[in-house]
């Protein structure tokens, strides 16, 4: 027996929660959890599940238009997806892109070996500038 496609076919759409959840991202400059997503998702979709986030979160990060960023086994997000650093206070936990030369010299030399880079994660860890004031350790 022939199976009949309908319109309710599995394929990515562009639904609300989608582009709320994406713009919550994009709008954010702390890296956030999931859950902090959904916390800022529900301020403008009161019924958003947190499934939905984890859901969309995941589509987006492989549609390539944020990008995940595990630290501590945790998964934080955000919509710069160009070639850069972070910087991941230990104290506090506070995630910071960090703007160096590193990554494209770095990426240069393995390209000229032949690799195709498709991602960079450099993470450096350590003690964010308050978090060393407050520890005496500036």
């Amino acid at each position: 027996m022939e199976k009949v496609e309908t319109g309710r076919t599995r394929k990515k759409r562009n639904t609300r929660q989608k582009a709320v959840v994406y713009q919550v991202v994009l709008d954010s400059n702390d890296h956030p959890t999931a859950e902090k997503v959904y916390e800022r998702a529900r301020r403008e979709l009161p019924n958003i599940s947190l499934g939905t986030v984890y859901r969309v979160l995941k589509e987006l990060s492989q549609e390539g238009k944020i990008k995940e960023i595990i630290v501590n086994k945790q998964s934080h997000f955000e919509g710069r997806t160009d070639f850069h650093h972070h910087f991941i206070c230990r104290a506090c936990g506070k995630i910071e892109d960090v703007e160096t030369p590193l990554c494209r010299y770095t990426c240069k030399k393995v390209e000229q070996k032949g690799y195709v880079v498709e991602d960079i994660e450099y993470k450096f860890y350590g003690l964010c500038s308050k978090c060393a004031q407050k520890l005496g350790k500036e």
